[in-house]
């Protein structure tokens, strides 16, 4: 009995235990109070938190707006299969073409003078439809390669933003185009050696196009161009703004087309003798004629037109190859349009393009005038 009573706290120690029940009470109290002033303490990341849903309700407001509006839209597409013949791909002149028959080593990056290009095209639109509003946007990707001079190939690619209406349509675009290989020249500034000249651009474009008239429709579009060459050419780096306006008119019998372009190219770093910055003129004029079956009672349709443009270049440069030197080039184009139906439709093209040099200096003359005729066929399907 003594010993189990030994273990309950006599009447004397009970103050000291309450004293202790107290400190542990208080001692809580103030944690639990310093906790409290934490919680009550802003922090940064519920700032976050509040900007971060602002994307989320847009989103949500246009979900419940375009949920409330009747609009009909569908997938588009269309694949372009093409095959474009050239007896001159470098754009080489009748000096140069010497030279290679005799196999100079200036015109060794060249396998054959004449080459087979073959592209594929594929094209993919959303139209939206809203009351007499309609709405395109569209991809389009591009890619072509040289039968015989591998070096030529080119990847290109375009967004485009469209919009139409009954008597007017607009569009916005942005083209980019990473890879563009003309030909070999020497580096003279650099390497002196014999190097790509090759360069990458970026394309913004607006078109705007207005009917007034039941058979007149005025064009009109602005482009913007920033080039970006090699390592070896970087003086050649530059933009381009160009402007351009046209007409077409519908006859009875047939449609005839209009337009004239002005164009101005600056380089950045504008270096003597190498300033290839220049202002052009360009004139187009174009006859189609109407749909007509390509035999009696047939179903496919055939459709010609003829083209021919005129570009006027003045350079804007000094030196002996810049300098005072002006560029004529003329363009002749022959084309027919075969719609086996409303999905499938092949297009025959002719052109034979001309350039004209006007200068100086005699190297200019021999170097640059030249002479190319092409000969392409592409066959387009509709999905």
């Amino acid at each position: 009995m003594s010993n189990s009573n030994s273990k309950i706290p006599s009447v004397d120690t009970k103050p000291d235990m309450i004293k202790e029940l107290k400190e542990i009470v208080d001692s809580n109290e103030s944690s639990s109070s310093t906790m409290q002033e934490k919680r009550n303490i802003p922090k940064k990341h519920k700032i976050r938190r509040k900007t971060s849903i602002r994307p989320i309700i847009m989103l949500l407001s246009l979900c419940l707006f375009l949920g409330f509006i009747d609009i009909d839209a569908q997938i588009t597409a269309s694949v372009k299969i093409g095959a474009t013949y050239s007896d001159n791909v470098f754009h080489l002149s009748e000096y140069d073409i010497n030279r290679f028959d005799d196999h100079h080593p200036n015109l060794d990056f060249v396998d054959t003078m004449d080459d087979l290009t073959l592209s594929t095209r594929i094209e993919l639109g959303y139209p939206m439809s809203y009351r007499w509003w309609k709405f395109t946007p569209s991809i389009t990707s591009t890619l072509s390669q040289n039968i015989s001079n591998e070096d030529k190939y080119r990847y290109d690619w375009a967004a485009k933003f469209r919009v139409d209406r009954y008597y007017w349509n607009c569009s916005i675009q942005y083209a980019s185009s990473p890879y563009i290989y003309f030909r070999h020249f020497i580096d003279t500034d650099g390497t002196k050696e014999l190097e790509k000249y090759n360069y990458s651009r970026d394309t913004f474009r607006g078109d705007l196009a207005v009917k007034p008239f039941p058979k007149t429709t005025l064009k009109a579009d602005l482009r913007y161009d920033i080039y970006r060459y090699n390592e070896y050419f970087t003086e050649a780096d530059g933009k381009a703004f160009a402007e351009e306006l046209g007409v077409s008119y519908k006859f009875p019998y047939f449609t005839i087309e209009g337009s004239y372009a002005y164009r101005d190219f600056s380089c950045d770093k504008r270096i003597e003798n190498k300033d290839c910055s220049y202002q052009s003129n360009t004139y187009k004029g174009k006859i189609v004629l109407p749909k007509m079956p390509l035999e009696s009672k047939s179903e496919t349709l055939w459709q010609p037109s003829l083209t021919l443009n005129y570009e006027q270049k003045y350079y804007q440069g000094g030196g002996s190859w810049y300098g005072g030197r002006a560029d004529y080039t003329y363009t002749l184009s022959a084309g027919m349009n075969i719609l086996f139906s409303p999905k499938w439709n092949l297009s025959l093209d002719y052109s034979h393009l001309f350039r004209n040099v006007e200068t100086d200096n005699e190297s200019v003359l021999r170097l640059k005038e030249y002479n190319e005729n092409r000969l392409s066929a592409a066959l387009r399907f509709k999905f």
